[in-house]
């Protein structure tokens, strides 16, 4: 960065491929935000549609990058790499975010200099008035006590979208590049490990969308990023962190890996969910959810049209 283009205070990383009506949204949303202190950093992940060509009615007012289609994982590290501001704050190109967003998390972070990052309250589209996680993980301050170990319970406070960190801070922290996986969470476990975390504020500000799109996919990138967790631990890739932190961690990666096993069958995917229960037992029984492994297998004798009902109603 040269002397005559000053630090912003704000990059927003906005990943793209072949959605341009999602992403023109998306835009309007980050411009229309109170704080602006900020750059917008896209990244055109190799999209084969006209998405090159509609983002040039934005010039100069973002910045693109384009590259081979690589998969959202490597698109987030191109932009955190290209960012140049004080926090980084995630989009993606299918979630919308309310004018205050930056204006709030700003003011949080520099209430709070310690953290390493927050969180905005967030709502599904699907039940957009209502907040996806329990504020009362936080205390007083807005502050998650032992942030890591609530995330192990089951409480999921974080969203990519709904992010920001502090980049002076985090340092060499990126996402995880495998494909069609929930590839953040290792990014948000590590985050988890480096400092003080907490929620900004209390009202929505940002919606995840839900769509065809992301809805189809999810059992797998549920089930795939649920093995992801499982080599990642193997193989320590996020020590080192204290016994405490890890116990969390081995914690949350059971967790999900039973919400990815329920997703499979959910799906109609009995074949895939058996085989995942079968490769997780030891692991839930270490972890001593006798109840998960009794209770389960049942589940798997259930018509499919009562888990079609059920997966519907849930996507």
């Amino acid at each position: 960065m040269s002397a005559s283009q000053p630090r912003p205070l704000v990059s927003v990383v906005i990943p793209t491929y072949n959605q341009p009506a999602f992403l023109h949204e998306a835009l309007r949303s980050v411009f229309a935000q109170t704080l602006r202190d900020y750059e917008v950093v896209v990244v055109n992940d190799g999209s084969t549609d006209d998405t090159a060509a509609q983002l040039e009615q934005y010039a100069g007012r973002i910045r693109v990058f384009t590259q081979e289609n690589q998969g959202i994982g490597c698109a987030r590290n191109r932009g955190m790499d290209e960012a140049r501001g004080r926090y980084i704050a995630f989009l993606d190109h299918d979630d919308l975010w309310h004018p205050q967003k930056l204006e709030i998390q700003v003011a949080f972070m520099r209430a709070h200099p310690d953290c390493v990052g927050n969180t905005a309250p967030f709502a599904y589209s699907s039940r957009p008035g209502q907040v996806a996680f329990d504020l009362g993980i936080c205390d007083s301050e807005g502050l998650v006590p032992d942030a890591l170990q609530v995330f192990a319970g089951g409480e999921i406070f974080m969203l990519t979208s709904a992010l920001m960190i502090d980049r002076d801070k985090v340092g060499d922290l990126r996402y995880e590049t495998r494909r069609n996986c929930i590839e953040d969470l290792p990014l948000q476990i590590r985050l988890l490990t480096r400092g003080r975390f907490g929620v900004a504020g209390t009202e929505i500000l940002v919606i995840y969308r839900m769509h065809q799109a992301n809805a189809t996919k999810s059992a797998w990138h549920y089930a795939n990023g649920a093995r992801l967790l499982r080599e990642l631990c193997g193989r320590g890739r996020f020590e080192p962190v204290s016994d405490h932190d890890r116990r969390s961690i081995e914690e949350f990666v059971a967790f999900f890996a039973r919400t990815g096993i329920v997703f499979l069958l959910m799906a109609g995917l009995r074949l895939a969910s058996a085989k995942s229960y079968l490769s997780e037992f030891r692991h839930q029984l270490r972890a001593r959810r006798f109840k998960f492994l009794l209770f389960f297998p049942p589940l798997l004798l259930l018509p499919s049209s009562i888990l079609k009902l059920k997966w519907s109603a849930r996507t």
